[in-house]
């Protein structure tokens, strides 16, 4: 028995069975649906603000997607410090966990602040209401205007690149 000729067959099949398990499919679509569904899933995102003197300020909140164009609505106290911190500076960052725990999402993004009572009512959680007692004076949305998506997603072979980890990135048109 040729004992070269096996063990080259054996490298073959060995590389192309690691080729099949760790093929991605990183189509844009494909990638943006993952994306979709990891933030759909999540509960809770991380809200990242620049304070007025430039340094990131995180907190956990809970995010209404209302499309798959990433169209996101946050809502909070009209006096909060992310309040002031958007009207400083309106780029933001928002990432959100996967449920299996093994990929994330996020979203850098220019945030808006929306004070319109019908929009409020539209993109309304009913979760959000027993902290603001009038839906008009109470609160106001934080609109979130995606310009890039970065994700990961070991469970759906989406790996960033191996030297760098930089994850896979689109760029977000509107």
């Amino acid at each position: 028995m040729n004992y070269k000729f096996i063990q080259s067959n054996l490298v073959l099949i060995f590389s192309l069975f690691i080729s099949i398990i760790f093929s991605q499919n990183n189509s844009n679509e494909n990638l943006k649906s993952l994306a979709f569904d990891i933030i759909s899933e999540s509960n809770n995102c991380v809200f990242v603000t620049l304070n007025d003197e430039n340094k990131p300020t995180t907190r956990i909140m809970e995010h209404n997607i209302y499309n798959n164009k990433f169209e996101i609505y946050l809502v909070t106290n009209p006096f909060s410090r992310k309040v002031s911190h958007l009207k400083l500076n309106p780029s933001v960052s928002l990432n959100f966990q996967s449920v299996d725990k093994l990929g994330y999402v996020s979203l850098n993004a220019k945030a808006e602040l929306v004070d319109d009572i019908d929009l409020k009512r539209k993109y309304w959680k009913k979760e959000w209401t027993p902290y603001y007692k009038n839906i008009e004076n109470d609160c106001i949305l934080i609109k979130i205007i995606p310009e890039t998506l970065e994700i990961i997603s070991l469970s759906n072979n989406v790996f960033g690149d191996p030297k760098t980890w930089k994850p896979k990135t689109i760029v977000i048109n509107h």
